[in-house]
């Protein structure tokens, strides 16, 4: 039970926020209590645009999403924070909470949206000068996580995008031997690129990038550059020949590419890929989105034995 208390604290200080604002209409469906304050303001952002920025229920293998015993909700998602008010911020923010299902660590994770660039309410220098604990500024892994990035010890990461901003932490007591910085950050690059995704334009402005397979444009829209590098979704090797296998289990999610004799496996939020000619470090996580596995492209299909030429925003994959 003390485990559960610390997730009261976490999930119940946001609920603390959000029943200030006694205007309003709030409803529960399954473990999510939702909470609309846009009386005079909205953001034009419901409870599905919210999810959208948040992994889902069941996508982090190892981990579920236990409802908190006390209130029976395991996320939260606050719209319109302050819209009942006719000027100042505007905010809406989506809190949900995992369970690892070996050790029983929390795991939190948190997307708040503003009305304006992020960066005019949240900086590093927000945290530097507001808490006790001083923020190191930068990744886990030395890469450039959004527009500003930093972290604390190893459990936890905080970055900014766009219109939002994003924490990440592993709620555990003996941080040296239970915390991986390098896998909260793996989780953090997949909202990275969920923010990316989203329709209502809510990350940086970024053109379109077009993966051509035999000439031929494929999975429209799901290729995207993190910081330099593309992913795209595992899906769109199978229309370069590839074959897939997905092994999906409540602990772990695998995919095995084969093709021509090579072969290729990947594992949701992993730094590594295993190849016949042994493991090759990715230059960007694994990490799932909408039921399937996202990639560094050049690296995998490359590994697969493909020829990947980029110019510009086009990427062209050819058989050797």
């Amino acid at each position: 039970m003390q485990r559960w208390s610390l997730v009261v604290l976490i999930l119940g200080g946001l609920t603390v926020l959000m029943v200030g604002q006694s205007r309003g209409r709030e409803w529960r469906i399954d473990g999510t209590l939702i909470r609309d304050s846009g009386v005079v303001r909205s953001l034009d952002l419901n409870a599905e645009d919210m999810e959208r920025l948040i992994y889902g229920v069941d996508e982090i293998p190892g981990y579920e999403c236990r409802p908190n015993p006390y209130n029976g909700i395991h996320t939260l998602i606050g719209l319109n924070s302050n819209g009942d008010k006719l000027s100042g911020w505007l905010r809406s923010h989506i809190v949900r909470g995992w369970t690892n299902v070996s050790t029983v660590k929390l795991l939190r994770v948190e997307v708040r949206v503003y009305d304006k660039p992020a960066s005019e309410y949240e900086t590093y220098e927000n945290y530097r000068w507001g808490t006790q604990v001083l923020p190191v500024k930068g990744s886990f892994s030395g890469l450039p996580l959004g527009e500003e990035c930093f972290r604390y010890g190893k459990k936890q990461i905080w970055f900014r995008l766009g219109r939002c901003v994003v924490e990440i932490a592993l709620l555990v007591r003996r941080e040296e031997e239970l915390a991986d910085g390098l896998y909260i950050e793996a989780l953090a690059w997949g909202i990275a690129y969920r923010v990316q995704q989203h329709p209502k334009r809510l990350g940086m402005a970024q053109r379109a990038m077009t993966v051509l397979v035999a000439q031929r444009p494929v999975a429209q829209g799901a290729a995207m550059s993190l910081a330099g590098v593309t992913v795209a979704p595992v899906s769109l090797l199978k229309e370069a020949g590839t074959e897939t296998t997905v092994n999906r289990t409540r602990e772990e999610w695998v995919v095995t590419l084969k093709r021509n004799g090579r072969w290729v496996k990947v594992k949701a939020f992993s730094w590594e890929m295993e190849t016949g000619k042994g493991r090759v470090k990715l230059e960007r996580p694994v990490f799932p989105y909408k039921g399937e596995l996202i990639v560094p492209l050049r690296q995998v299909a490359e590994a697969l034995g493909m020829v990947v030429h980029q110019r510009g925003q086009t990427i062209a994959l050819m058989a050797k």
